[in-house]
């Protein structure tokens, strides 16, 4: 491990321990073992750090969603579930300050939209696929695949934060917690062929009942 890569690490377990408000230059230093003038040749400030973390983060969702694009089926939505999951502890002071981080880092801010807004129509691309190959219903209006895909965006951005402010430890939750809160959104969309798709992959017994 190089020390920029023990720099991150460091933070990264601080951040998500104690919240990034709470950890400064000094705290990452000592953690990693390191002086601070070391800490600052590789990254002169906090912000840095964290602007370098945030790019980690945007660089492993969408590896995961352009894998996700490849093989869209049912299958493989739930194996990029458990991916997104394992980024969300990964990284999970982001995910659950998120709207602190946006607030002190313009830069962040301005990326991060434009990282939703690139999260969303790819998600629309898969809905799409699935669509045509039967597995989802079209939507009926006032709703539309824009909309499912913008709150499945929102709603696996922000899960993460909504189960700790409801009173939930790290411990409480999982990944199959996650997936299956995820799968009720796209629930009312399966076809028959698409119910009898999800219901084979968890192992359950299909009921014939859309």
């Amino acid at each position: 491990m190089t020390t920029r890569q023990l720099i991150i690490q460091s933070a990264l377990f601080l951040f998500n321990r104690f919240g990034f408000v709470n950890v400064r230059l000094q705290h990452i230093a000592d953690e990693a073992g390191i002086s601070v003038g070391n800490l600052a040749y590789h990254f002169k400030t906090k912000d840095d750090i964290v602007e370098h973390i945030y790019e980690e983060i945007v660089e492993e969702q969408k590896r995961l969603l352009s894998d996700l694009r490849m093989i869209p089926l049912f299958v493989n939505l739930d194996e990029h579930l458990q991916n997104i999951f394992q980024i969300q502890q990964k990284y999970s002071f982001f995910f659950t300050d998120s709207l602190e981080v946006l607030r002190a880092y313009g830069s962040i801010k301005r990326k991060h939209r434009e990282h939703l807004q690139w999260q969303t129509i790819q998600t629309r691309l898969f809905l799409e696929f699935n669509v045509a190959r039967g597995a989802l219903l079209p939507s009926k209006e006032p709703d539309s695949l824009g909309q499912l895909a913008s709150r499945y965006v929102f709603y696996t951005n922000a899960w993460l934060s909504y189960e700790i402010v409801s009173g939930h430890s790290m411990q409480d939750i999982s990944a199959e917690i996650f997936k299956s809160a995820v799968w009720a959104l796209l629930a009312p969309y399966f076809s028959l062929t698409g119910l009898n798709e999800y219901q084979q992959m968890r192992n359950l017994p299909f009921d014939g009942q859309g």
